[in-house]
């Protein structure tokens, strides 16, 4: 009889540590979903303006800390399709050198800071907000002028609307301006939507 009870209890105790795990297996099934994200575009510049103390030139940049800039990009991104994005940065007019140099050991390229925010919207109107921050640089003292440049940033999503309501996550990109004016950018991350989510 105590053989009999013994053996029930263990057979009970079994069954419950399997139910437990099967909901343990359940829940890391729904849990967030992770997604690689890839994206270019062309950037296209829509205003820019110099500011800093008084006595700044705001058509040369003497004497200015910062300059303001506007911009617009059209894109693909994978696996979500084309888009758009507005952007808005400030770059800090603080150079630093970035390790090249000519034969005598002078420096040759230089690094400013630059931060800002973008929204993306995609086809179907959902929208994703981010803000960003990194440097822009080029093989010039003063990196106010034309190519050659190339930015790094990193970027971390501050907001999603529809089916990236509750989004979270960032990513990394470049964008290079070239001898021709084009001005073009790669961006690749980590996106992660709320469980249940639809991202199709």
């Amino acid at each position: 009889m105590a053989s009999r009870t013994t053996m029930g209890m263990l057979r009970a105790i079994l069954g419950i540590g399997f139910l437990l795990l099967l909901g343990q297996a359940h829940a890391q099934a729904k849990g967030p979903k992770l997604i690689h994200t890839e994206s270019v575009g062309e950037i296209t510049i829509t205003s820019f303006a110099f500011g800093g103390p008084p006595g700044c030139d705001p058509l040369t940049g003497a004497g200015c800390t910062f300059y303001d800039l506007g911009a617009s990009v059209k894109g693909q991104h994978t696996p979500f399709g084309p888009y758009t994005e507005t952007a808005t940065a400030t770059v800090l007019l603080l150079s630093t050198p970035n390790g090249g140099h000519d034969a005598n050991g002078n420096p040759t390229e230089y690094c400013m800071q630059e931060l800002g925010t973008a929204i993306d919207t995609y086809s179907d109107g959902s929208t994703i907000s981010s803000d960003f921050q990194g440097t822009s640089c080029c093989a010039t003292a003063s990196c106010n002028g034309g190519p050659p440049r190339v930015n790094h940033d990193s970027s971390v999503i501050t907001g999603g609307t529809k089916r990236f309501s509750g989004a979270e996550g960032g990513w990394s990109w470049s964008d290079s301006l070239g001898p021709s004016g084009a001005l073009l950018i790669h961006a690749e991350g980590v996106l992660q939507l709320p469980v249940g989510s639809e991202t199709h």
